[in-house]
């Protein structure tokens, strides 16, 4: 009786535990049983991307209103192209709504109109400081007026904001901005940006600065990746875009990289450019023309009197604008310098899908280009850093072999840590192997380092790696290549900038090998190097970029100044550019009285100048850089980090008593773009949480079942040692000659 009192006191001792595991089995399957039912409430609703979101006060339910639909007109003359953009926001609701949309523009743009039209009504928008346009804003939703805002979220990213528009009403909103197109070895190329890529938010450092959206801000709005894995729910937002393109020049060729599009001629020089369909808002609009041979640009200069917003600045002290385009001459042929080339890949989640084939590709066909007096070194990074080396190898073929296994092996997986991966490609310690001593006779000791970035550069904290670069630059050149279908231009053109190098795009497979041997080509040949600009009287312009950058083989140098005001002197009569080729001296005068009109070159300078004034903003002169941003961007009525367009109408038009429903677009997926394989990325966020509360589940219930085990195995334990005492108590009994036969008990049979 003792006996199985003893051994139930002790298997009762584990009772505690499995009533815990059991109440936390059933709270867990309870909360995922929530969570499934809010998934499957939002999974009933079709969402269509373009279209606004938003819930009905007091109510859990998603609604859908207001499809947004854009379209681009292009008013492209020689170098400047002029864009309006026009976003129409139909409310197909019942409900009156409030709603906000994402969006991005070129990295040049140069924004500075906006108007408002809802019905026949035109409502000019007009730029005002950050926190007095929002307020203004706020106040007119408050009070039930129609109002639009647009606001700079990152330099290439911005918000337009719109106020009580009514069920079944349509809203306009056109934005319109500058920018100048871009030319290439006798191409020239302007490119229109559709959206928004999800960012990554280094652990380095946080998003400070309150006036930029966080990056869950920016991952939110993409509600059609179905957890981070699964397709989206619905095709993209739409698009439109017309071009008017009069190159002055005859043309042999134009073509959309990405896209179909229509061609009307209308003269040799000038054709009328269409899309073709309904097409969907998910990458990146190129397009590309090509004088004839024999056409070419030659060196010239545009120029502008006075400002184009003239109510903004009615000084008589207004200066003349200019834009410098130069060729250089030829020079002959140019022997190909050695080089120590630094290989960079991003190998994060976001390089996931085809953009990591991309890199991969590209990286082949740059160890491919080398020569046998160059070294070189690769370097992958994600969360963390990895070197092929730990300095520089040269370019022999047992070398190169080995790089090509490395890169076989590369992944996408993990966060973007671009700032160790830059720290660590242009830190002076990564000598070539060919560098042994100081005083080493070889030649080509003394080699270029020359490092290429290959990243979609997701990343949110861009103004620290303008800070990085800056500081470890030397004299080093930076060359960054955009990978993906939508990558981060803003990032890449100022970090080449900065590196004295020059950005590529890379948006298809087809492309890797033309675009990297052309880059490569490029790269050995620098015809014009420590660039300069004077007046012939020996005084310095006030252009931009005020570091210029190398001068390549048939590649513009092009540059915007801002000309002295003539009330003071007489003005220049010639420009002198110089710079050094080889290690002789070169210059070339250009006359400024024989210069082409152009339109709208203010704003290209002014929003070079604040492009400059933000990259040079550290703790230290943080509130001086927002005044003379802010000041500037007043000056020539321009969209900044701290000015903004706002537009009210100024009757109400919403009754008093009825309250509006806030809303937002949903964003489109990246064309090409797949959840990387074996890794979560910032955009499955419910995925991460999912897989997280099985893996408790299971681990609860793998204790459950062992809270068996540990009873089988107590009470096992337990009668083995009741067997073992009682044998030697039998033991003792026979020792003593004394056998009762209830005194006999076997251990066998206890055991059973």
């Amino acid at each position: 009786m003792r006996t199985g009192l003893w051994l139930e006191h002790h298997l009762n001792l584990h009772a505690p535990l499995r009533r815990g595991l059991n109440i936390a089995i059933s709270a867990i399957v309870i909360m995922m049983a929530s969570w499934i039912n809010v998934a499957q409430a939002m999974s009933a609703v079709e969402i269509t991307q373009g279209s606004f979101v938003y819930h009905r006060q007091g109510e859990s339910e998603p609604q859908i209103a207001m499809p947004l639909h854009t379209d681009v007109q292009m008013k492209v003359s020689g170098w400047v192209n002029r864009v309006t953009v026009t976003q129409t926001f139909t409310n197909d609701s019942d409900d009156w709504l409030n709603g906000s949309y994402l969006f991005p523009l070129p990295n040049e743009a140069a924004v500075d109109h906006m108007r408002l039209i809802v019905g026949q009504k035109v409502i000019e928008g007009q730029v005002r400081e950050r926190e007095e346009a929002k307020k203004q804003f706020e106040l007119a939703k408050a009070t039930g007026q129609r109002a639009s805002l647009v606001e700079q979220s990152r330099p290439n990213i911005f918000t337009t904001s719109v106020a009580n528009l009514g069920p079944g009403e349509t809203l306009v909103v056109q934005i319109s901005y500058q920018e100048l197109v871009k030319y290439e070895k006798g191409e020239f190329s302007l490119r229109f940006p559709m959206l928004v890529n999800p960012r990554y938010v280094s652990k380095q450092g946080d998003e400070k600065d309150n006036s930029y959206p966080s990056t869950q801000r920016i991952l939110a709005q993409f509600a059609d990746l179905n957890d981070g894995h699964e397709e989206p729910r619905a095709a993209g937002p739409k698009v439109n875009i017309e071009i008017d393109l009069d190159a002055g020049m005859a043309l042999s060729e134009i073509h959309s990289v990405y896209h179909d599009i229509d061609k009307q001629p209308v003269t040799n020089s000038q054709y009328l450019l269409k899309l073709v369909g309904d097409t969907p808002a998910n990458r990146d609009f190129v397009l590309r023309w090509t004088p004839v041979l024999g056409s070419e640009p030659v060196a010239a200069i545009y120029a502008q009197e006075g400002q184009t917003h003239k109510e903004a600045n009615l000084s008589p002290e207004t200066s003349d604008y200019a834009l410098l385009m130069l060729i250089p001459p030829e020079v002959g042929a140019i022997t190909a310098i050695a080089r120590d080339l630094i290989l960079v890949i991003d190998t994060s989640g976001s390089m996931s899908g085809e953009a990591i084939a991309q890199a991969k590709k590209a990286m082949g066909y740059a160890l491919a280009g080398l020569g046998t007096r160059d070294s070189f070194n690769i370097i992958e990074f994600n969360s963390n850093v990895h070197a092929l080396s730990a300095q520089s190898l040269p370019a022999t073929a047992k070398n190169i072999g080995r790089a090509n296994q490395f890169i076989r092996t590369l992944k996408a997986n993990g966060g973007t840590e671009m700032g160790f991966a830059l720290t660590r490609a242009l830190a002076p310690g990564m000598h070539s192997a060919y560098q042994k001593n100081a005083d080493d006779s070889d030649p080509d000791s003394a080699r270029l380092k020359q490092v290429l970035f290959m990243t979609d550069g997701a990343v949110a904290n861009e103004s620290d790696l303008f800070s990085l670069i800056e500081e470890h630059i030397g004299h080093s050149r930076l060359f960054t290549i955009g990978i993906g279908s939508a990558p981060n231009s803003h990032f890449m053109e100022r970090a080449a900038e900065l590196g004295k190098g020059s950005f590529i795009y890379i948006g298809k497979l087809d492309e890797v090998q033309q675009k990297i041997e052309s880059l490569l080509y490029k790269i050995e040949h620098p015809q014009v190097t420590d660039i300069e600009l004077r007046y012939g009287d020996g005084t310095i312009p006030d252009h931009w970029p005020s570091s210029i950058a190398d001068l390549y083989a048939n590649e513009p140098l092009l540059v915007a100044i801002k000309m002295r005001p003539k009330i003071y002197q007489a003005s220049a009569s010639e420009l002198i550019v110089s710079g050094m080729i080889g290690n002789q001296y070169w210059h070339s005068s250009l006359s400024l009285n024989e210069r082409k009109s152009a339109a709208g070159l203010d704003l290209v300078w002014a929003r070079k100048q604040i492009a400059a004034l933000e990259m040079s903003k550290d703790g230290a002169n943080q509130a001086r850089v927002k005044k003379q941003v802010t000041a500037l961007a007043l000056k020539y009525h321009l969209v900044s980090q701290h000015t903004s367009l706002v537009a009210v109408e100024v009757i109400p038009a919403k009754p008093s008593s009825v309250v509006s429903n806030n809303a937002s677009v949903v964003q489109s997926t990246p064309f090409g773009w797949q959840p990387p394989v074996g890794y979560l990325p910032q955009t499955g966020g419910e995925s991460r949480l999912l897989i997280m509360m099985g893996m408790i589940l299971l681990g609860l219930g793998l204790a459950y079942l062992a809270s068996f085990s540990l009873d089988r195995g107590a009470g096992l334990s337990l009668l083995r040692s009741l067997a073992a005492q009682k044998s030697r108590q039998t033991v003792s009994i026979k020792t003593g000659g004394e056998y009762g036969g209830d005194g006999q008990v076997s251990a066998k049979g206890l055991e059973t």
